[in-house]
């Protein structure tokens, strides 16, 4: 049996979270866990084809954001939450520019 390993994550300063939000953190990074080794490790193989090939390759989790009116579609992704809604919010308006409602 291998040895608990345990991941330490800094929480940004000014957040003081709570029993309740501790438990959800911990929920979400058990299942980010299981789905990462669900997908095995193929994608190693490319990225080390990509990087052989002279690439750069970086990848992350973003939130992704998305608006929906009618026939009407936004999408937008970023960081946070609040760079993905942003950046959605600012294809509405700029979309909807001169137009009336």
């Amino acid at each position: 049996m291998q040895p608990r390993r345990i991941l330490e994550v800094p929480i940004p300063d000014g957040v003081d979270p709570t029993g309740d939000d501790l438990e959800l953190l911990k929920a979400v990074f058990q299942a980010l866990t299981a789905l990462r080794v669900s997908q095995g490790r193929d994608w190693l193989a490319k990225v080390k084809e990509l990087e052989g090939d002279g690439w750069t390759v970086r990848w992350g989790l973003t939130w992704r954001a998305e608006a929906k009116r009618g026939e009407e579609y936004e999408e937008a992704t970023g960081k946070t939450l609040d760079e993905a809604l942003n950046g959605v919010a600012q294809m509405v308006v700029a979309e909807y520019a001169g137009h009336v409602p």
